[in-house]
């Protein structure tokens, strides 16, 4: 009886430590390098194989996928807020979570070309108390090889920009024996969008909305603080047993104000998946950046082919958010003329909709 309770105990001790995990500060993401394995009759037609791939997720959110330039397929399912009994629907706007830091580093890079920064300058330049700032470039940031990482989970009261990185500052570790190698780490781009208000003289929020929200006329993206513009903004859920795939809607996720200010650059916009098409778009083939600008912000900087914010593969490029209730996976192809946009507002282990994003991928590109 004490072996078989022993056990049952250490598999709560691993549900608890995964729960853990999925919930630290700073949204974190991962490599999308999953491959189409699930077999798909091909008698069935390309909306026929997407439907049975969401069925078969439990998919809550909506899919939006672009082939040519033109919208090949979008479904919401599932509810926004169900409390409310407000469905998904394609003027949704999910919370973007870590794809936000490939738009940073966009910004970042209008900079570059205005000759405003350079991607060789030393953090040092902008945070000298930041430890191993004299060693560390803006680039190597960029790339996550810079061995910065945040301890803690930032301050429980909400500051503003300048004060936010003061308060970060002293719990930020360097470790020498990690730079030039791949190590997720949001500070990184926390540290970057402030480097973007101290050059332009904005703050990152007027800044994002001068190039993005602006330029682009995006009618349904705004930050997770402040007023919500009139943006219709999903709720997040997850289940209390992280493991668990199904879809209730008992346990809303509730963000703090001071999470969403913590968030800096790297995970605090709600975005709908046709405006994120947009931006990406605009990023990837646009004319925010030249194409020399392109070619040498979006390489696969290490083994992880993280470079710039997207996870740059050939022809493509992915990025992926996960946080908050809400999970996120972009798939993008060089031109930005054939996209895959997955967004959900039912963040679960159990369906990670990073392989059926990338499934959906493939198969637009065999359409």
């Amino acid at each position: 009886m004490k072996k078989i309770y022993c056990n049952f105990a250490i598999v709560v001790l691993v549900l608890a430590l995964i729960f853990s995990f999925s919930s630290i500060h700073h949204t974190s993401a991962q490599p999308v390098r999953e491959k189409a394995t699930e077999k798909i009759s091909k008698a069935d037609t390309y909306d026929d194989k997407i439907d049975n791939l969401l069925t078969k997720n439990n998919f809550c959110g909506t899919v939006y996928v672009v082939k040519n330039n033109h919208v090949l397929y979008q479904k919401s399912v599932g509810y926004a807020n169900y409390g409310q009994k407000i469905k998904n629907s394609a003027t949704s706007s999910y919370e973007i979570d870590s794809i936000q830091k490939n738009l940073t580093a966009g910004i970042l890079m209008t900079l570059v070309q205005q000759g405003k920064v350079s991607l060789d300058d030393h953090l040092s330049k902008y945070f000298p108390d930041v430890k191993g700032s004299n060693l560390i470039t803006l680039r190597q940031m960029l790339d996550m090889e810079s061995g910065l990482v945040l301890k803690g989970n930032g301050p429980n009261k909400v500051l503003s920009d300048p004060d936010l990185i003061q308060a970060d500052i002293p719990n930020i570790t360097f470790s020498r024996i990690m730079l030039n190698k791949w190590q997720y780490s949001p500070i990184n781009f926390v540290l970057l969008a402030r480097i973007i208000e101290k050059v332009t003289g904005q703050t990152y929020k007027q800044a994002f909305t001068q190039t993005y929200i602006d330029k682009l006329d995006l009618k349904h993206t705004t930050f997770a603080y402040g007023s919500d513009n009139g943006v219709n903004k999903a709720q997040g859920y997850t289940n209390k047993i992280p493991l668990s795939g199904s879809l209730n809607y008992h346990n809303p996720y509730i963000t703090t104000p001071a999470q969403t200010h913590n968030e800096l650059g790297t995970g605090q916009v709600f975005m709908s998946p046709s405006d994120l098409f947009k931006v990406e778009n605009y990023i990837v083939s646009g004319d925010l950046l030249t194409k020399e600008s392109r070619d040498t912000l979006f390489i696969p900087a290490s083994v992880s082919t993280y470079g710039g914010g997207f996870y740059n593969n050939h022809n493509s490029h992915s990025a992926n958010g996960w946080g908050y209730g809400f999970q996120s996976v972009v798939h993008i192809s060089d031109d930005g003329q054939t996209a895959v946009i997955v967004m959900s507002n039912y963040q679960r282990l159990a369906n990670d909709i990073k392989p059926m994003a990338g499934q959906i991928y493939t198969i637009t590109q065999q359409q």
